[in-house]
């Protein structure tokens, strides 16, 4: 245990510290009373016991700490509150966390105990402040998972005189964003819309990205011709080549089948990135609601629209949303994240057994879909969604009847 380091108080423009709440405590005999106790207990028993009443000197101390202890009544709520700041960032980003105690106290110890993924910084996990007087301990947390959690738990533990009470205290969940890797955009339907942003053309014509190469025809310009092999076939041969964009600026939206059915209407740019992320964070939850995708409308699921489905293919009603999204006609790619199978007991045959089925029923399932025309990828927590999406590299998904 150090002695806490002074916190500075917060600038204008920067997260103050959350409003001061009143907790209910109880409280109990601290250590120090309980040790005072003991001994003027053992001196008694052994003036007792020895009918020496010389002993008692060696009990005086204790007995005159126990005369002296503090008396009256204490507090039965305290005065504290904690907050993590900022409350919106990325992994890896600190996040500082302040734990205050307004009530004056004669020993305040202040212990963290960091979240999930969470790393703390070099500021000491338990720290103590004394002097009776309102406390505050100050940590850094580095967040590793995006998500929306509680990036740590605080315990404050309070002496006064001789009595002592503790109190946990958790902070505001805090969203952590992912860093989204720099990925192409490997998944194209088979029909490009007006509206989903700039691609390379399917068909061949003025731009800078090379096409293919095709014999010359009257009119074409002679910058375009490819004198390698002209020379070589002995036949003037022209490059084709194709539009292209730096930033394909494609317009995403989200469907969410967990829990009450949400959706976001399709749109570009980084600002929609921040609303997909928050909206993913609310998917981590069981529900027995069944969605309806009928209540989706038009402009959220638009009709030719490239769907990228994931789901553990677990839930029946995940395979009820593949029967709709195939009569509505759209390029639908489902990308399965389940990444472990049933445990299996080796001294149990039945149990072996099980999963064996387990396995060949999913064999059938990803069969069953992709005689479907829907392909089936596989992402596991060791690959980036650009890995997982390379056996359909290059090719565009045509739309299920």
């Amino acid at each position: 245990m150090t002695q806490a380091p002074a916190v500075r108080e917060p600038a204008a423009g920067e997260d103050r510290p959350a409003t001061i709440a009143r907790q209910t405590v109880t409280w109990q005999a601290a250590p120090r009373l309980r040790r005072l106790a003991t001994i003027a207990v053992a001196v008694v028993i052994a003036v007792v016991l020895t009918r020496h009443a010389d002993l008692l000197l060696a009990g005086v101390p204790a007995l005159a700490a126990l005369a002296a202890a503090r008396r009256g009544t204490r507090p039965e709520a305290l005065d504290a509150a904690v907050t993590a700041a900022p409350s919106r960032c990325f992994e890896g980003e600190d996040v500082e966390v302040i734990a205050t105690l307004a009530t004056p106290m004669d020993e305040v110890t202040f212990r963290i105990e960091p979240g999930p993924a969470v790393e703390l910084g070099e500021d000491p996990a338990t720290q103590v402040v004394v002097a009776g007087q309102p406390a505050r301990a100050r940590w850094v947390l580095r967040p590793r998972a995006w998500g929306r959690h509680v990036i740590g738990t605080v315990t404050v533990e309070c002496t006064d005189g001789v009595g002592q009470t503790s109190l946990v205290l958790r902070p505001a969940p805090v969203e952590v964003f992912p860093h989204p890797p720099p990925a192409r955009a490997t998944l194209l339907p088979a029909d490009l819309l007006r509206r989903i942003g700039e691609h390379t053309a399917a068909a061949p014509g003025a731009g800078i990205e090379f096409f293919g190469i095709r014999g010359y025809q009257p009119g074409d310009r002679l910058r375009d011709m490819n004198w390698a092999v002209t020379s070589r076939l002995g036949q003037p041969y022209i490059n084709q080549r194709a539009g292209c964009a730096q930033r394909t600026c494609d317009r995403v939206g989200v469907v969410v089948l967990g829990g009450v059915l949400r959706w976001l209407a399709p749109s570009p740019g980084n600002r929609h990135f921040f609303r997909i992320v928050e909206m993913a964070f609310g998917v981590r939850f069981l529900s027995e609601a069944t969605p309806d995708l009928d209540r989706v409308p038009r402009t959220a699921l638009p009709p030719r629209a490239l769907v990228v489905l994931f789901s553990p293919l677990l839930d029946r009603r995940a395979l009820n949303a593949v029967t709709d999204l195939r009569q509505r006609g759209v390029s639908l790619v489902i990308v399965d994240v389940l990444t472990r199978e049933p445990p299996a007991e080796r001294r149990l045959p039945l149990s072996q057994l099980a999963v064996r089925l387990w396995r060949l029923d999913r064999r059938a399932l990803r069969a069953s879909l992709t005689g479907l025309g829907v392909p089936v990828l596989n992402w596991d927590s060791g690959t980036g969604l650009e890995g997982a999406q390379a056996p359909l590299r290059g090719r565009r998904v045509r739309a299920v009847r």
